[in-house]
């Protein structure tokens, strides 16, 4: 059973919830699924089961409109530092599959650690100078590929230079990084998770101008989340068409994303 289909398939609207059998045990009625903020948080109460997480489902315009009409607070909130768990250590030259990893895609100057455990590497969230969370790529094709290990961060940041106000939305933390390489002032910003909601919007809102730049297959998502950035921001979105994925870093899409950041002045 996919939970994340299953989820998804819930189609719940924003401030709903729901209680039912849970698909992975068939408890009676121990599932619930409750969606805010673009996000379903789902959970099995039955004992043994263990059955729980979230899920961004993301937002229509409409609910965006009427959720921020309605909130009293700012979403965006203080997070707890993290703790690394003991199998999450710094590199050593033992770990060959994790500079394999890092040779493949330019990180060799980045800060990476290794979970020795499921073989992953590490990329640490900070978080106004402190680490809040860390995602793991797994390298040796172990699922999931991508594994968060707190879930308390919305968005991964990466930027090499002096911020210059432009992001760029990716799809995952590589194709962040790749932004930020290919212009060092500019902020690859990977959506971690499979759309947008209201936390990865204030994030994104930070931003005078905003592109979204999902891989190739997945335009109609590229156009959506185009949609929605300029229904929460009020600014104009550009959406950037990509003959590859933004981190294979192919010389005709570099060009492209150049010349979309350069293109124009400051869109207020």
């Amino acid at each position: 059973m996919n939970l994340k289909d299953f989820v998804d398939g819930l189609c719940l609207g924003e401030g709903e919830t729901t209680r039912m059998s849970c698909p992975n045990c068939h408890g009676n009625n121990t599932f619930t699924a409750s969606k805010e903020g673009g996000m379903v948080v789902y959970n099995c109460y039955k004992l043994g089961c263990g059955v729980r997480g979230a899920v961004t489902t993301g937002m229509t315009a409409l609910e965006v409109r009427n959720h921020m009409q309605n909130r009293d607070m700012p979403i965006r909130k203080e997070l707890e530092p993290m703790v690394y768990p003991e199998y999450v250590v710094n590199p050593t030259l033992e770990h060959t599959l994790l500079h394999k990893f890092s040779k493949r895609w330019d990180l060799t100057n980045e800060d990476i650690l290794y979970d020795v455990k499921d073989r992953r590497a590490v990329f640490p969230i900070v978080d106004k100078g402190v680490v809040v969370d860390a995602v793991g790529r797994a390298l040796d094709g172990a699922i999931p590929k991508w594994y968060r290990y707190t879930g308390n961060a919305s968005v991964y940041k990466r930027v090499l230079g002096t911020p210059n106000g432009v992001c760029v939305v990716v799809e995952d933390v590589i194709s962040a990084i790749a932004v930020a390489q290919i212009s060092p002032n500019t902020t690859g910003v990977a959506i971690l998770g499979t759309s947008l909601g209201l936390a990865q919007m204030e994030h994104i809102a930070d931003f005078y101008k905003v592109i979204i730049g999902l891989d190739p297959d997945a335009m109609t998502k590229t156009l959506s989340y185009k949609r929605e950035v300029e229904a929460w921001t009020g600014k104009t979105v550009k959406a950037l068409r990509l003959d590859d994925d933004i981190k294979y870093k192919l010389d005709t899409d570099q060009d492209r994303l150049k010349e979309m950041i350069n293109d124009g002045t400051r869109t207020h």
